[in-house]
């Protein structure tokens, strides 16, 4: 372990200032878990410990089939058992931090075992950790630091059927089917080499065989789902969590053709456009030059182009694809390796420019989420209330019913409402109403101290009712029976 940092020692320096300073800010300047996935992860994960629902996902005591139930449980998990020494929204956060930093190692590693370069892999490593959303999602609760995380580690430890079965079994565990990417990557690839005569049939059938087992034990899982859900699965997890995000712009997630192209323009700039300078060079070596040696460096390239084929558009998807970009970005600095004053200089330009991106970008300053008033909100209510019924504002309750009309809401779109850190934080039931003639209906429950919640817009509601306002919260009034 040791001699490998001492002959990584400019990677691993680096890595220890990333993450000194990142936990440095987690820990100084805690804030609230936001809306979405934050929130909802937390809430999803205690919900699980409370019921003992150890492999099924629960939120607001319905069963969640969207997702696997891998993470949620991980991060409760974290935050119960440092719960005596800090936040949940610093402990949880610095578990992130962590695996975010082993994941920015992988990649360094398994771009240096092609390029056999140990400065051009540090940097792309830090064009990766720098890129905007790398940053954010590297210091939030979220799935996607484990997809990446999962597909690295498959691909580096592809030789060790057991070691790259446990990295697949985290990238499916974490983002279901799309886990599975890289096990249809290396079936391409070893094809690939058969059809280029690069290997015989021989030794193509013990790597088909053991991609076939690896895929066959985590189907297990969905076959067992099926089994206790039957419909409800299928159509949950598999059509709409899936098949529909691919053919439709479902929810909210609308964008141009363009969008992930766009994005990657707007998160690596330069970058962006050497990287497609990175790709024809790339290509042409490979496919004319025949050198299959280099075809590991195109294998997040699929994913790229794969979600520029989806409906739906959502930032955070292009978190996979950073370390490729970034390592295409890089490769035309390789052909001039031989001239060590040239390849040198254009080391130092790149280091220097991106440098001046982080300061002009002033990321390193940025915080994620911030105490709003439905935080204040949930707090408050939580010391007061048993029971929160939310009517949603009319301009949210018109961009439901237009997205109801377009087909464009999934089984749980309404689960979650405006901001679904509410439920986290007010830690009990949250009753959400998208109709507001069903939300005067519902005045009259009998359960005790039920509190309800509307916006100025709303207010009309409140009168000739005998209602007590408790307190307002900027926009949001909260009134109990």
């Amino acid at each position: 372990m040791f001699k490998k940092i001492r002959d990584h020692w400019l990677f691993f320096l680096f890595l220890t200032a990333y993450f000194i300073f990142v936990a440095f800010r987690l820990i100084k300047f805690p804030t609230p878990f936001f809306d979405w996935d934050e929130s909802i992860y937390m809430q999803t994960g205690r919900e699980m410990l409370q019921q003992k629902s150890y492999f099924v996902p629960l939120w607001q005591g319905k069963i969640w089939l969207d997702k696997p139930p891998l993470i949620p449980l991980l991060y409760i998990s974290v935050a119960n058992i440092f719960s005596f020494l800090t936040l949940p929204e610093i402990s949880t956060r610095i578990f992130t931090l962590i695996i975010a930093c082993i994941t920015l190692t992988f990649v360094y590693f398994f771009y240096l075992k092609i390029i056999k370069d140990k400065k051009l892999a540090t940097l792309i490593a830090m064009i990766t950790c720098f890129t905007p959303i790398f940053f954010q999602r590297s210091q939030v609760v979220n799935l996607d630091v484990f997809l990446l995380l999962g597909w690295l580690g498959y691909f580096y430890f592809f030789e060790n059927f057991w070691l790259s079965f446990i990295f697949l079994s985290i990238a499916v565990f974490s983002k279901s089917l799309i886990g599975f990417y890289p096990t249809v990557i290396m079936f391409g690839y070893y094809l690939y080499l058969f059809f280029r005569k690069k290997i015989n049939s021989k030794k193509l059938k013990p790597f088909l065989k053991k991609i076939f087992f690896q895929i066959m034990m985590l189907l297990c899982w969905y076959l067992i789902m099926l089994l206790i859900f039957g419909k409800d699965f299928w159509i949950q997890h598999i059509v709409e969590s899936h098949f529909r995000r691919v053919s439709s712009s479902i929810e909210f997630h609308f964008g141009q053709r363009t969008f992930y192209l766009t994005l990657a323009f707007e998160q690596l700039q330069f970058f962006a456009l050497s990287a497609l300078v990175g790709t024809v060079i790339l290509f042409y070596q490979i496919i004319i030059k025949n050198n299959v040696s280099l075809l590991p460096y195109l294998f997040f390239v699929p994913w790229y182009l794969f979600l520029n084929l989806t409906k739906t558009k959502i930032f955070w998807y292009f978190f996979s694809s950073i370390p490729q970009l970034a390592a295409l970005a890089l490769y035309p600095l390789t052909l001039f390796r031989k001239k060590k004053v040239i390849y040198y200089f254009l080391l130092l330009a790149t280091f220097g420019y991106l440098i001046f991106t982080i300061s002009k970008s002033n990321i390193l300053k940025t915080n994620f989420s911030k105490e709003e008033s439905y935080y204040y909100l949930s707090l408050y209510a939580g010391k007061h209330c048993s029971e929160l019924d939310i009517l949603l504002n009319p301009t949210t309750r018109n961009s439901f019913a237009t997205l109801e009309n377009m087909g464009l809401l999934i089984t749980t779109t309404k689960w979650w409402g405006s901001h679904p850190s509410i439920m986290y934080y007010f830690g009990k039931k949250v009753n959400l109403f998208y109709d507001k003639n069903e939300f005067i209906n519902n005045l009259n429950k009998t359960s005790d101290q039920p509190c309800f919640v509307t916006e100025k817009d709303d207010l009309d509601i409140w009168q000739n009712k005998n209602f007590q306002l408790l307190k307002q919260f900027e926009e949001y009034y909260l009134y109990i029976k």
